[in-house]
């Protein structure tokens, strides 16, 4: 394919060649299959009245041809071992080991606080990494059970699904000195129900619950 594009004013080669420079970083990868050709004005390069003519009244850009085997493998993911005795499912769920590694990481340093570790004494530090790392053991133990059930959720799917299923406690104080703690709890949606059936998580508690207390 083939497009010519005129020019309608007078343009140097110099700023053309710029341009099309600045295009080509912009979009490296697909730059690549394009040829950029110029068209000069009929006195280019002559000097006329002292002044050098430099005019570019034409831009041609010409699609390459392109092979299969690059078009074959653009987009492709590909994943070289040497382990010649696996097959093509036992190298990719190998492979992703690492993103689950990954999302380990983020987890410990973001939902369970592991980092940053205000504390100064060693004691405490080792709590901290203690509670931490136990907090990880259960997330793993989450996601290791709901893969058993052929659901492939990650943990930070699993919060966001279920962040909506809280319990709230109201505080009531009457005249007579007596606090009413009436604690709530939200009805769980399919989803919700789905993921504590797949954990095998039951809620003895009730729905509404209040405890009266005297000041």
């Amino acid at each position: 394919m083939k497009r010519s594009i005129a020019m309608g004013a007078v343009v140097k080669t110099q700023l053309v060649s710029e341009r099309i420079g600045r295009i080509k970083a912009k979009y490296p990868s697909v730059a690549g299959n394009y040829d950029f050709s110029l068209s000069y004005h009929e006195d280019h390069g002559k000097v006329i009245k002292r002044s050098r003519v430099d005019r570019v009244i034409d831009l041609t850009i010409t699609e390459r041809p392109t092979k299969t085997g690059n078009d074959y493998l653009r987009g492709a993911y590909v994943i070289e071992t040497n382990h010649n005795e696996l097959t093509e499912g036992e190298i990719w769920n190998l492979y992703m080991t690492l993103t689950r590694v990954e999302n380990a990481f983020r987890s410990l340093k973001s939902d369970l606080g592991l980092r940053p570790v205000y504390h100064q004494l060693a004691t405490r530090t080792a709590a901290h990494l203690f509670i931490s790392v136990l907090g990880y053991h259960l997330l793993s133990a989450i996601e290791l059970t709901l893969r058993s059930n052929d659901d492939t959720r990650s943990w930070s799917t699993i919060k966001e699904q279920v962040s909506t299923h809280a319990r709230t406690t109201m505080v009531l104080t009457s005249d007579e000195g007596i606090v009413n703690h009436i604690r709530v709890s939200s009805v769980p949606e399919p989803t919700q129900r789905k993921i504590y059936s797949l954990l095998g998580v039951r809620d003895p508690l009730k729905r509404t619950k209040t405890i009266a207390t005297r000041l």
